[in-house]
C-alpha cells in the first residue's frame, strides 16, 4: 500500500504539473495576442466587446478547426481578418451570410453594421465552441504579470514541498524495509542457533545413553 501511495503521490504531482503547464502557456498566449493550441482546439483571449452580449470583452473561448464547407449564418468564427484597420489580428464574428463564391459576410453582434471584408475560408482559424471561465476567474485576482508570477511561483513551492516530502516518505519506506529485512535475518539466525544447539543437545543425549548402555553392558560381562 505504501508503494501504491507513493506511485499515486507521484503521478498527483505529475499531473498538477502538466495542468500547470497547460494553464500558464493559455495565460501567456492570451497576453500577447497569441493562439494557443491544445488537442486541437485553439483558445483566444477576446480583446474586445465587438460580440457582446453573446462573448464579453476578456473572455477566453475556445475554437475547433472544422470544415469551412459546413459553417452556416449564425455559427461563430475566429479568423484572421483583412481589414486594413486590423489586417493580421485575430478577429471573432458571427457569420450573417454565405456568399456564392464560398466567402463568409460576418458582424460583430454589438455592431451595427456587417464587416466591410468577407473573410476567405484560408483566413479561418476555427468555430467558436464555448468559453473557458476559470481563466477569466483567474484573470480577475490580479493584473497579469501578478497572476504569471503567481501561477509560477506558488505551485512550482507546492511542487518543491510534494517532492521533497516523497522522497522522504521513500527514504523512510526504505530504511523501514531494511530493518524489517535486518530483524527477520536476525530472527532466522537465532532459530537456526536454536535448532543447531537442540540438535547438539540430542547428540550429547545419545552419547550419554550410548555410554551408559556400554557401561552397563561391562558390568555384566564382569560378572
Amino acid at each position: 500500500m505504501r508503494i501504491v501511495k507513493i506511485a499515486l503521490t507521484i503521478l498527483g504531482s505529475a499531473v498538477f504539473a502538466a495542468l500547470l503547464s497547460v494553464t500558464v502557456y493559455i495565460m501567456v498566449c492570451g497576453c500577447i495576442g497569441k493562439t494557443a493550441s491544445i488537442f486541437g482546439y485553439s483558445v483566444l483571449k477576446v480583446v474586445s466587446g465587438s460580440m457582446e452580449p453573446s462573448i464579453h470583452e476578456g473572455d477566453y473561448i475556445y475554437i475547433k478547426r472544422t470544415d469551412t464547407d459546413s459553417l452556416k449564418a449564425g455559427d461563430i468564427i475566429s479568423f484572421y481578418s483583412q481589414d486594413d484597420s486590423i489586417k493580421g489580428e485575430i478577429n471573432t464574428h458571427r457569420i450573417s451570410e454565405v456568399l456564392s463564391d464560398g466567402t463568409f459576410v460576418t458582424k460583430g453582434d454589438a455592431n451595427k453594421i456587417e464587416d466591410s471584408v468577407t473573410v476567405q475560408k484560408v483566413s479561418i482559424i476555427g468555430k467558436y465552441y464555448g468559453k473557458l471561465r476559470f481563466f477569466k476567474w483567474l484573470g480577475s485576482f490580479a493584473s497579469t504579470k501578478k497572476l504569471l508570477i503567481l501561477l509560477v511561483i506558488i505551485p512550482t513551492v507546492c511542487m518543491a514541498v510534494y517532492e521533497v516530502k516523497t522522497i522522504a516518505e521513500i527514504k523512510i519506506y526504505s530504511n523501514r524495509e531494511e530493518a524489517l529485512k535486518a530483524a527477520e535475518e536476525e530472527k532466522e539466525k537465532l532459530m537456526r542457533e536454536a535448532v543447531e544447539k537442540e540438535v547438539q543437545r540430542l547428540k550429547m543425549q545419545e552419547n550419554e545413553k550410548k555410554e551408559a548402555n556400554s557401561f552397563e553392558s561391562g558390568k555384566d560381562n564382569e560378572g
